[in-house]
């Protein structure tokens, strides 16, 4: 009786208190992540991204342009029109505040990145609750009866508490498109729980009702492997990983053939977004710089980096300038270790250990991304560690647990006490760091120069810090940190297109203009870049070659909306009448208008500025009106004098001219 008293499951009211307390730890330990910005890559996947702008059809919010973080995951992407379509209408296009906007806007982004902010935490807390039912049901299988069983609801919560709260968390949560990670690892998560479920409902097939409850879980496993394997790459191991947890923790003899199969054929999801192609600038074995046998030498310092930050989360680091290992001598320290470790795991799972399931944990989620497929615009990354951060904190906790339990003290009590004072000890620390980790989220500037102070040479750092000096018109500062990143980095585009970009500003065109066209020669299909020379012809007043450059921007992406409005202002409202074509300008604001789906200010004024030059006054006069009339229900309403202007020239039936 004692053994099937042991065995059975705690009521629900017994975990009520448990999921609760993670619920509220992790709330508290993220609630100033609100006020988080969007930084890095969150600019081209959310901001700039027309994609997420309608929630139907889905063909449209399934998508993201390539290259930026959403792309090929439908599931992110999808994520983020809901968040666009659930914002306050005033606020759901404010994601920044620039520098002079009055304290109206600053209000609109906030209110308008609240709700993404909000979807992360869920995610986090969901993903920690998952955690703690595997947890606390594999102390409870019978292979793992008589050492952790006694403490297994204990245990998981210390294991899922640590695990919400640590510092290197941020990186997955506050970084608001790094959702990619924690959703990925949510549906990691539940696929292994659910499977586990489905196990444990299989074994007693003492009535049809438990046999149906078993295929219903197994049913939920298989569903969020496949949903998982269209929200991030990394997702491709899980399947693996339940066969791993059945071989270590099951009864033996369990072969679940059905469900393995079922579990690989998700598979198929991830090999159709991956043929799409969609990140031939970032992912891929293309890289001249990033042969695989570099990148796999590199990710030995990079996966040992990770582990001492997952011991001491100290410094953490937004964006890694990791340079490539160009031997193995120069890792040899990290290779040996993590050979150690992998050799060490691999026995360990072969004699059905539990530390053997931990090392296949920690090596079968973060191989994906830290192997031999490079990554070439992100080396390092601390939210990789989301999912086999669970690994190490497990064997931790589980290791002072044991360690106590071997000590035989004479008062247990006090012994259960002292450790979970120590737990909670751990999670107040780490809670608390976290939430300072979480305050250089909230603003652009304090998060890249937080990175440049950790890493001076860092030439990405520098120049993302200098963009923002750039939106706020400090060209004269934003130019030493580009010329620092130019000197670090000769070969990096981004650096001289930037650099070129505040030259220009400063009216010095004879040398800002060869930096952004030497960015174009580092990479010629560098689309910023192209814009970026014809903002500076036109800002030099060669708008026929301006004209010429946004026209070359077109043929790498026909459907940006910012080239097109641009272009065709150009076309419409250029003095020379060589440059003007008011039916291509028609054509190209058209267009720009149909992506945006007449939301967009600007492209409706080019509209209006288009139908003029092509003498159709009365569209003009309707287009312009339509631009005002958004404008005025905007919280910035900064433009809105000129769009008069513009409204009174073509209500004149005149046309509208730079």
């Amino acid at each position: 009786m004692r053994r099937r008293k042991n065995s059975s499951p705690p009521s629900s009211n017994r975990l009520a208190g448990p999921a609760f307390l993670i619920l509220a730890v992790t709330t508290a330990a993220y609630a100033n992540s609100f006020s988080g910005v969007l930084v890095f890559d969150d600019e081209p996947a959310i901001a700039s991204n027309p994609h997420i702008r309608r929630l139907l059809p889905l063909k449209e919010s399934l998508t993201a342009p390539s290259d930026t973080t959403a792309s090929a995951r439908p599931v992110v992407s999808l994520s983020l029109a809901l968040n666009y379509a659930l914002a306050p209408a005033a606020a759901r296009d404010v994601f920044a505040a620039p520098a002079g906007a009055p304290p109206a806007v600053a209000d609109a982004a906030y209110r308008n990145l609240w709700g993404y902010h909000l979807f992360n935490l869920t995610v986090h807390a969901l993903a920690a609750l998952v955690l703690f039912g595997i947890v606390r049901r594999t102390l409870e299988t019978e292979r793992m009866r008589g050492r952790f069983d006694a403490a297994a609801t204990p245990l998981a919560l210390g294991v899922a508490l640590v695990w919400a709260v640590h510092p290197l968390q941020t990186g997955a949560v506050t970084y608001v498109i790094q959702r990619a990670e924690s959703l990925m690892g949510l549906f990691y998560l539940l696929t292994l729980y659910s499977a586990i479920r489905a196990h444990g409902e299989g074994e007693r097939r003492t009535s049809n009702a438990e046999r149906r409850t078993a295929v219903r879980w197994s049913v939920l496993a298989v569903s969020a492997s496949a949903v998982g394997m269209a929200t991030k790459e990394s997702m491709v191991t899980a399947p693996l990983v339940v066969v791993a947890w059945d071989f270590v923790f099951a009864r033996e003899g369990t072969r679940r053939s059905g469900l393995y199969g079922a579990l690989a054929s998700t598979w198929i999801v991830l090999a159709v977004l991956l043929a799409s192609g969609q990140r031939p600038h970032s992912v891929g074995f293309g890289f001249a710089e990033w042969p695989w046998r570099t990148y796999l030498l590199t990710q030995a310092g990079v996966v040992a980096h990770y582990l001492r930050l997952a011991i001491l989360p100290s410094p953490l680091v937004l964006d890694y300038d990791w340079p490539p290992a160009r031997s193995a001598i120069a890792v040899a320290p990290q290779i040996l270790m993590l050979v150690g470790l992998g050799l060490a795991s691999a026995w360990a799972l072969a004699r059905r250990s539990a530390a053997g399931f931990a090392g296949a944990w920690f090596f079968g989620t973060l191989a994906p991304t830290s192997s031999i497929v490079p990554v070439a615009t992100e080396v390092a990354a601390e939210h990789r560690m989301y999912l086999p951060l669970a690994a190490v904190v497990a064997v931790v906790v589980f290791g002072a647990y044991a360690l106590i339990a071997r000590l035989k003290p004479r008062a247990p009590f006090r012994t259960e006490t002292a450790g979970a004072i120590a737990i909670a000890g751990l999670v107040l620390t780490f809670a608390v760091m976290t939430d300072a980790r979480n305050r250089d989220y909230g603003s652009y500037d304090r998060i890249w120069l937080d990175t440049i102070e950790k890493q001076p040479s860092n030439a990405r750092a520098r120049t993302n810090y200098a963009s923002a000096l750039l939106l706020r018109g400090e060209y004269a500062a934003a130019e030493p940190h580009l010329r620092a990143a130019v000197a670090a980095r000769p070969d990096f585009a981004e650096a001289h297109a930037s650099l070129g970009v505040a030259l220009c500003a400063l009216r010095r065109f004879d040398e800002g203009i060869p930096h952004i066209q030497r960015a174009i020669a580092i990479q010629p299909d560098y689309l910023a870049a192209h814009s970026d020379l014809g903002e500076a012809y036109a800002a030099s007043g060669n708008l026929e070659a301006a004209s010429r450059a946004f026209r070359t921007a077109l043929t790498l992406k026909p459907d940006d909306v910012f080239v097109l409005t641009r272009t065709g202002w150009i076309l419409s409202t250029a003095p020379n009448e060589g440059v003007r074509d008011g039916r291509e300008a028609v054509r190209l604001a058209e267009r720009a208008v149909r992506l945006t789906g007449r939301g967009d200010v600007d492209a409706l004024d080019t509209l209006a500025a288009a139908y003029a030059e092509a003498d159709r006054f009365d569209d003009a006069r309707a287009a312009g009106e339509e631009a005002l009339g958004l404008a005025r229900r905007q919280v910035d309403q900064r433009g809105v004098p000129e769009l008069e202007r513009h409204v009174a020239l073509v209500r004149a039936r005149q046309k509208i001219r730079e």
